[in-house]
């Protein structure tokens, strides 16, 4: 039986891909797709969700407005314009009316998600507003599958310093939590020879992911020096199409509200106690399964 998911998305080059795998994978059922702000203002994220989904022939999958602005603070925009380069059409599909935090707390309350894992790759606002609007909602979401945090690195990634309050919110939730962090992403790099493979697959989505790729493989290539890409939020479903892929460990994850250059941080501890802590950590992916499972999932 194929896994449900619900993505939250602030759609920019890596969400995109996450789509894609989740949606046409053969282990895996997208039910729904979230944007909120992230990587750009939610009216960039929703278009971008919008004609990635008709680009990847995922018409079908309903998508739901989330928040435009994080919990406190001001919003943080990273890449979000780069999808909308491609050339890709107008979408032929429009928003749901209900709000994505409506959403979820109508198919999570109503049992329907029983099943459903639910996927943050993005800042973590819908949840955290639908958690202080329906506490129940911690009983009722299965688990948590996030792209977020680091351990090991002493700064702050880009999905929880964007809304770190909703961070803290979902991370204190007692929700089953599996963080696919920066240990884990940046251990996956994609190469210029990975993307030319999966283009060769040669389906509409396959040529999709490859263009948004090879965006990514040449901004990060610029930008750190050195090749590849790195495809964040594709690792956070490809963990759950095949858990074993990542190698976790149990840790107590603080989220960082305060500190002048530490705001967002997934703080744990030094010294850590498997049996106090609140959250499977990734901590390694197997990259060459990775590649493969994304060949298998654009099919």
């Amino acid at each position: 039986m194929k896994q449900k998911v619900i993505l939250d998305v602030d759609t920019g080059c890596d969400d995109a891909v996450a789509m894609l795998l989740a949606g046409h994978h053969a282990d895996t059922e997208l039910v729904a797709a979230l944007p909120v702000h992230g990587n750009a203002p939610l009216k960039q994220t929703l278009d971008n969700t919008l004609r990635l989904l008709c680009a990847g022939k995922l018409e079908h999958v309903p998508v739901y407005a989330g928040a435009d602005y994080p919990l406190v603070g001001p919003i943080i925009a990273g890449d979000g314009d780069q999808v909308i380069k491609l050339p890709f059409p107008e979408p032929t599909i429009k928003p749901q009316e209900k709000h994505a935090v409506n959403f979820l707390i109508d198919y999570y309350m109503s049992g329907e998600g029983k099943d459903t894992i639910y996927m943050p790759i993005g800042p973590l606002t819908n949840l955290g507003l639908a958690l202080r609007i329906e506490p129940r909602l911690k009983q009722a979401i299965p688990q948590i599958v996030t792209m977020g945090g680091a351990y090991a690195t002493g700064f702050a990634e880009f999905n929880i310093k964007a809304d770190p309050e909703a961070a803290f919110i979902v991370y204190t939730s007692g929700i089953p939590i599996k963080m696919i962090g920066l240990e884990v992403t940046d251990a996956a790099k994609v190469m210029r020879k990975d993307v030319d493979s999966i283009r060769t697959i040669q389906t509409p989505w396959a040529v999709a992911a490859a263009d948004i790729m090879d965006i990514v493989v040449d901004i990060h290539t610029k930008h750190f020096g050195r090749e590849g890409g790195i495809i964040f939020d594709a690792c956070a479903v490809a963990a759950v199409i095949e858990p074993s892929v990542v190698k976790t460990e149990r840790m107590q994850i603080d989220i960082e509200l305060t500190g002048t250059y530490t705001r967002g941080a997934t703080v744990a501890p030094h010294w850590n106690n498997p049996s106090k802590g609140n959250v499977d950590v990734g901590i390694s992916i197997d990259r060459e399964r990775f590649i493969e499972i994304m060949r298998e999932g654009l099919v």
